[in-house]
Formats: C-alpha cells, sequence, structure tokens
C-alpha cells in the first residue's frame, strides 16, 4: 500500500517523541496522525502507540480508549491481539478487575498464536481472574 508524501516521516517523529521521553507530546503527535491519514496503513499501530504513549504520560483513562479504538477499527490487523491485551490491562489498573478479565481472557480467544496470549495470561494471574 502507497503512503501519503510525509505519512511515514510524521509516524517516526512521533515514535522519535515517545521513545525521547516525550510522552505527551507523541500522544498527540499520533492523535493528528490518525486525523491526518484516515485508512492508513499504519493507523491502527499509531493509535497502539498513542495509548502507549498516553501510558507513559499517566493518562490510563485515555489510553484505554486509544487502545479500544486501535482493536475496534481493526480487529484482524497486527496490532490487534497487543491492543486487545493492553486494553485488559489498562481496565485492571482502572479499577475495573472483572472487564479487565473478560478482556484479557479475549485475547487468547481472538488470537491464540499471538504473543500477547502470554502477556494476557499473566496478567490475568496477577489480577486474581478466575
Amino acid at each position: 500500500t502507497q503512503l501519503a508524501v510525509g505519512e511515514q516521516a510524521d509516524f517516526d517523529a512521533a515514535e522519535v517523541a515517545l521513545t525521547s521521553g516525550d510522552a505527551a507530546g507523541a500522544a498527540e503527535q499520533f492523535a493528528l496522525f490518525t486525523q491526518n491519514y484516515p485508512g492508513s496503513p499504519l493507523e491502527d499501530q499509531a493509535r497502539l502507540k498513542q495509548g502507549e504513549a498516553l501510558e507513559a504520560a499517566g493518562d490510563t483513562r485515555e489510553a484505554a480508549r486509544a487502545y479500544l479504538e486501535a482493536y475496534s477499527s481493526d480487529p484482524t490487523s497486527d496490532a490487534a491481539p497487543d491492543a486487545l491485551f493492553r486494553l485488559g490491562r489498562s481496565l485492571g489498573r482502572l479499577g475495573k478487575v472483572s472487564e479487565a478479565c473478560v478482556t484479557l481472557g479475549e485475547v487468547a480467544v481472538r488470537h491464540p498464536n499471538a504473543l500477547a496470549v502470554g502477556e494476557a495470561q499473566t496478567e490475568m494471574s496477577a489480577l486474581n481472574c478466575s
């Protein structure tokens, strides 16, 4: 798939902001990316990274929303298993343990071969999910 002019550069700039410790700036840049490039092949990854940036900035509630959008926009994308896991983990951190357990359990059901399955199972153990 062809990327628009500047699309990869904008994504990379947001990623640099995230890795250099500017979590709030990165979250804003990833949000702008999804607005500026709707339907981009990098959109789901940008939403996932936006959630990571929001989480790093301490905004768990908005991070959960970004992870939900990343998953909901394309549940079959490469980013989907991680988005679902991170959504579940965020729900747990927000004190919504029953919702977290259900969401984390769905990682193995919907994406049985994903690396996120192990992370979800570890998180479920930490939350004492039954």
